[in-house]
């Protein structure tokens, strides 16, 4: 059966995607300065806006396995499939694992020890860095990818229900977690993400009727972006100056239902800036192209830049700029080096 066409736009809902990582990473800082400034109002906000990231990620993931291999699919695929996503992820999350394991080490501490046992436990948890927990919730679903294709391509029923399905598997795990007793690693496990993946994977069967749906509901769609964007970030505002006390399942749910609206709305936008063809779109699809390899050296080069960090006492505006320069840095630099790396390797070959 011949494939379907490229989604072109998936390469800018990347780009954006990488944008908000390099948002809470570049900002994470600026968040803690003092409550009452201005700085801190406006990165914080930055910071806790940019919380979809993650879960737009999981989202793109779904839609782009389902898209591909839903019309094609048989059981027989799930090695060929195990073997060549793994393969592409897996060897990266140990090469780079051990390469933030010994940096950091150095960076930080300014010697290098290495405890292959330690090493194994960082490994299994993600915990090398602050970033690398997504690749293993990523490993989770290419594990569990094959028996859902089939358990959706063998039940109609399941296949018209996934996002409700997703959605009560997260609340149930949430519950557990959160009213019954803590599971360990939970924001690294696949249940925590699994309202996301759902969504992206009933979109990559439904694609096309989807965004036909959603062309003639733009207006709705970007609006209720909008709205719980707000509503969440608000929340977390005037939480932060205890104007409010909620328990945390309200911003849980505050946050999912913003995680859930943001994708439609990202994936609107990144189609209606491929068909003007600007720099912008092109610049963009060459971000969203690279994200991968942004993704994994962007915290190498913000904790250099963090070497020349002012002290937050000295000059409240030297920090803001030095903040603005980590998510440049970040998501420039890091776009540089994937770019260099890309021309070397293709001269090689």
């Amino acid at each position: 059966m011949l494939s379907r066409p490229k989604l072109p736009e998936i390469d800018i809902v990347r780009a954006i995607a990488i944008l908000a990582v390099l948002l809470i990473h570049g900002t994470s800082g600026a968040t803690l300065l003092p409550l009452g400034t201005v700085s801190q109002a406006v990165f914080f906000t930055l910071n806790q806006a940019s919380l979809f990231t993650v879960p737009l990620f999981i989202w793109i993931s779904g839609v782009v396995l389902f898209y591909t291999y839903y019309d094609r699919w048989e059981p027989g695929m799930s090695r060929t499939f195990w073997t060549k996503r793994l393969r592409k992820i897996l060897i990266p999350y140990v090469l780079w694992s051990i390469f933030y394991y010994l940096y950091n080490q150095f960076m930080f501490h300014g010697t290098i020890h290495f405890n292959v046992i330690y090493l194994l436990k960082l490994l299994l948890s993600g915990n090398a860095s602050y970033h690398l927990y997504y690749m293993i919730i990523i490993v989770q679903f290419y594990l569990l990818f094959p028996w859902m294709m089939t358990l959706v391509k063998r039940s109609p029923r399941i296949r018209q229900l996934l996002i409700p399905i997703g959605i009560g598997l997260q609340a149930a795990g949430y519950s557990f977690h959160h009213w019954i007793t803590p599971i360990p690693e939970y924001a690294s496990l696949f249940i925590s993400y699994t309202a996301l993946f759902a969504f992206g994977a009933f979109m990559g069967i439904h694609y096309s009727a989807i965004i036909n749906w959603a062309n003639h509901n733009r207006r709705w769609i970007y609006g209720f972006t909008v709205l719980t964007g707000t509503t969440y970030t608000l929340l977390l505002l005037l939480h932060q100056y205890s104007l409010i006390s909620l328990e945390n399942t309200w911003f849980e749910l505050a946050l999912l239902a913003y995680c859930l609206a943001v994708p439609l709305c990202v994936d609107l936008g990144a189609r209606q800036l491929l068909v003007k063809e600007t720099s912008l779109s092109r610049f963009a699809t060459s971000i969203g192209t690279a994200s991968f390899g942004i993704y994994l050296l962007h915290p190498a080069l913000l904790t250099l830049w963090d070497l020349a960090r002012p002290e937050q006492e000295s000059s409240i505006g030297l920090y803001d700029w030095h903040t603005i320069g980590s998510i440049l840095i970040g998501l420039i630099g890091s776009w540089l080096f994937v770019l260099l790396y890309t021309r070397i390797v293709n001269r090689r070959t």
